[in-house]
């Protein structure tokens, strides 16, 4: 700051000579008027300088300070955003690393489960089929059931039909007669 009230100053010095060569020797108290516009000039600047060296020090360093903290607190976001970053980073691997374990164990129990089902669809069809085959026997033994009745009742039928037809009233009295006879021939309590 000397530094550059020093160079300041100098360049003043510097200035001097043009400027009383413009005044053409005027002089107030002995001197010319230049000099007492350098000194006034010196001296207002001198004053504010003494006046506003220290609170602009302190504004100054102050303002440096809250850079530098602000630096600071900048360079330590900063790393914390690497930081962050980095943990996002590790987190979305493990993330890709978990979704690919979990497609992979999803397929596996989706393979598990068809054959499963698999499984027990062949169980269910050898099942019905099975059901379908028992009552497929016991409507046939049902139907051979019914076409032996109805041959007996038909051959009955015929039978009665034939003795009907061929059998006379002679006959007849001598199928009478004849089972009379066996009749008689059994003991009495006798069942046969």
């Amino acid at each position: 700051m000397r530094r550059r009230a020093l160079i300041a100053l100098g360049g003043l010095c510097v200035a001097i000579p043009a400027w009383a060569a413009d005044e053409g020797g005027e002089t107030f108290l002995g001197l010319p008027t230049l000099f007492w516009k350098v000194a006034n000039f010196v001296a207002f600047f001198g004053l504010l300088f003494f006046l506003l060296a220290r609170p602009l020090s302190r504004f100054f360093q102050s303002r440096r300070a809250q850079i530098v903290a602000q630096m600071q607190e900048a360079e330590r976001q900063k790393c914390e955003a690497e930081q962050f970053r980095g943990e996002m980073e590790k987190r979305i691997a493990g993330l890709v690393g978990e979704i690919a374990a979990l497609q992979e164990r999803l397929k596996g129990e989706g393979e598990r489960e068809r054959q499963a089902l698999e499984r027990q669809g062949e169980h269910e069809a050898a099942r019905l089929i099975a059901q379908i085959e028992q009552e497929a026997a016991r409507r046939v033994q049902d139907a051979r059931r019914q076409l032996a009745a109805e041959a007996a009742s038909v051959a009955a039928d015929l039978a009665v039909e034939l003795l009907r037809r061929e059998l006379t009233a002679e006959d007849r009295d001598r199928i009478f007669k004849t089972t009379l006879a066996r009749l008689g021939e059994r003991p009495a309590g006798s069942v046969r």
